[in-house]
């Protein structure tokens, strides 16, 4: 399958081709095969040819939206049919009541806002820890903060609304 995403303001064309068990992975002139070794829903461990492996932590954000844990970095993509233009830039303006959710289960460990704040895309809003791995849960859009509906130590399930935004 092939797609492209924007990053740092550029297209990057990606495209994935399952060989068996492993996936042969292209970002941008890089190729990687690696072998996905899924833990639960949201969760896996992504095993590289040279031996080295890395969790990974997927939330789906919308259609062909999803923010992705990777090892100690995180990213958001928006995955593009190769047949789509170039993408807007994104507004701060959210459309619309925001829900943020839990990508999977866990431990808030931290909360770095409170009710009334206002936030702007890609904040951190919360630090949920599964599996030993410290995971951000990032606003999607600009907004104000309307509810926060966990507290810290509380212990969630995947799904699980975490905070609203306005």
């Amino acid at each position: 399958m092939r797609w492209w995403v924007a990053r740092d303001g550029r297209r990057v064309d990606l495209s994935v081709r399952q060989l068996g068990a492993s996936f042969e992975v292209s970002v941008g002139d890089a190729t990687r095969t690696v072998e996905l070794i899924r833990v639960s829903d949201g969760l896996a461990t992504l095993l590289a040819a040279d031996g080295r492996s890395f969790a990974v932590a997927a939330q789906r954000l919308g259609p062909r939206r999803y923010r992705v844990s990777l090892g100690d970095r995180e990213f958001e993509f928006h995955l593009r049919d190769p047949l789509e233009g170039d993408v807007q830039p994104k507004s701060d303006a959210a459309g619309g009541p925001q829900e943020l959710r839990a990508p999977i289960p866990g431990k808030v460990v931290s909360i770095a806002v409170a009710a009334g704040e206002t936030v702007v895309s890609g904040q951190p809003l919360l630090v949920l820890e599964a599996m030993k791995m410290e995971n951000r849960i990032c606003a999607e859009a600009g907004g104000i903060v309307e509810t926060i509906l966990v507290s810290e130590g509380e212990t969630v399930e995947g799904g699980q609304v975490l905070v609203a935004l306005r």
